[in-house]
């Protein structure tokens, strides 16, 4: 007959049972959780999206994002970002794009943000002299950034062709319309012939410049027949023209 013997394990000390007591706690009690942080990525992303949906420009244009601090946190937010700006539009240079939350955990940030736009503009393949004429083996199309340039750079060589240079004018520099004028085509003092055109009739007398003109503008000329003086339209070298009941 088999005798069956139970073996009894001895009780744990009384400090071993409270240290399992207290690692079970720890493994198996839920561990709180990190609060979650929007990332600067989203927020940039969706500075993107307003300048997209808002900037009313036909022309190519990139955007730079000055980076927020590293240390900024904010809460993640539970619904999707709002954007706004303070101007009414989006100009080319630096703006202030606002992105906000409008959870509970509200917060509220601007980033800075410059948006550079590029077109072609006509520039100087070689240099100009003060009071040469520009024709357009000049110049040539070439893309740049026009937020940085002033407003009278000059896309179009019909713009400028045959127009002369009011100062010596770099190679490499963006064409500018202030640097440029339309040629003299008369002098003070040049002769010139009046003319007076209508459909049935054609009238031409003689007489002098009293002063500088170039082509489409008025200047005074003396009749050298009457010796009265009247504002005449340049419209070519040696040739101006009235309407004719000035010409007597």
């Amino acid at each position: 007959m088999l005798t069956i013997l139970q073996v009894i394990k001895p009780a744990l000390p009384m400090s071993k049972k409270l240290f399992f007591s207290v690692l079970a706690l720890m493994l198996f009690q839920p561990a709180h959780a990190e609060p979650a942080y929007q990332t600067h990525e989203s927020i940039y992303a969706a500075v993107n999206d307003h300048i997209a949906q808002h900037i009313n420009l036909a022309s190519e244009y990139e955007i730079s994002i000055t980076p927020l601090d590293k240390l900024l946190k904010l809460t993640e937010c539970e619904q999707a970002l709002e954007t706004f700006s303070p101007g009414d539009q989006l100009k080319a240079g630096r703006n202030s794009i606002g992105v906000r939350c409008n959870t509970p955990n509200k917060w509220s940030i601007f980033t800075s943000t410059v948006i550079s736009i590029f077109q072609p503009v006509l520039v100087l393949t070689q240099a100009v002299q003060r009071g040469e004429l520009i024709t357009r083996q000049h110049v040539a199309l070439e893309r740049r950034d026009v937020s940085r340039l002033r407003d009278d750079f000059v896309t179009q060589v019909e713009q400028i062709e045959n127009k002369q240079a009011i100062r010596a004018l770099a190679q490499g520099s963006v064409v500018s319309a202030r640097s440029l004028t339309a040629p003299l085509l008369i002098k003070r003092g040049d002769k010139v012939v009046i003319s007076a055109e209508q459909s049935a009739f054609s009238i031409k007398m003689n007489g002098t410049a009293m002063m500088n003109g170039s082509k489409g503008q008025r200047i005074p000329v003396k009749n050298q027949n009457s010796g009265r003086i009247i504002n005449a339209t340049v419209i070519e070298p040696g040739l101006v023209s009235v309407t004719p009941k000035l010409i007597k």
